[in-house]
């Protein structure tokens, strides 16, 4: 029963790994837009790992990270 357990809570959680990284990523980033910005915070929060995943293969590519002073 325990491994059963195990098993089912990595299946759930390990796709919401992404998720929560693209959500802490996306306002440290300088986006061209902010309206590029929000879309892509809404799109990794609606659709939580397919966005993630579309957010590290296409938008982050296309970021630079904000300079912090």
């Amino acid at each position: 029963m325990p491994v059963k357990i195990l098993i089912l809570t990595v299946l759930f959680v390990l796709p919401l790994v992404p998720t929560f990284w693209a959500i802490q990523d996306i306002p440290r980033r300088r986006f061209q837009t902010r309206r590029r910005k929000v879309t892509w915070f809404f799109v990794v929060s609606l659709l939580p790992c397919i966005g993630a995943l579309a957010y590290l293969a296409f938008a982050r590519r296309r970021t630079q990270p904000m300079e912090w002073q």
